[in-house]
């Protein structure tokens, strides 16, 4: 397994598609993935922390990222926009496969 850094984000930016992986309640934690895809050999994991909100499609076509205030994450990408209420975003990408555990999720599908 190829892990690349972990890093904490306030601004974070991919043409690439992601879906609503995971949400844990017990937690507050929203993950979401880019899987690998015929030419991108990694799979990005974008995990939302201590998350209070949320307003954001289910599929989304590129994803940019920006700390729009103390709690709030402006999100969007093409043809769509949303935002987060949350502690903190990370971003961890690798080349583990689909259904691999997140190095950043706590539990639950994705994470166990």
């Amino acid at each position: 397994m190829t892990e690349l850094p972990r890093q904490e984000a306030e601004k974070f930016s991919s043409s690439r598609s992601f879906q609503m992986w995971a949400f844990t309640t017990s937690h507050a934690q929203l993950l979401l993935r880019s899987p690998k895809a015929e030419g991108e050999p990694t799979r990005i994991d974008v995990l939302f922390k201590n998350v209070h909100r949320l307003n954001l499609p289910s599929f989304m076509e590129g994803l940019t990222i920006e700390k729009a205030g103390d709690r709030l994450y402006r999100l969007g990408g093409s043809g769509w926009s949303g935002e987060v209420d949350a502690g903190l975003v990370a971003v961890a990408e690798d080349t583990l496969d689909f259904m691999d555990p997140s190095p950043l999720y706590l539990g639950g599908v994705g994470g166990t």
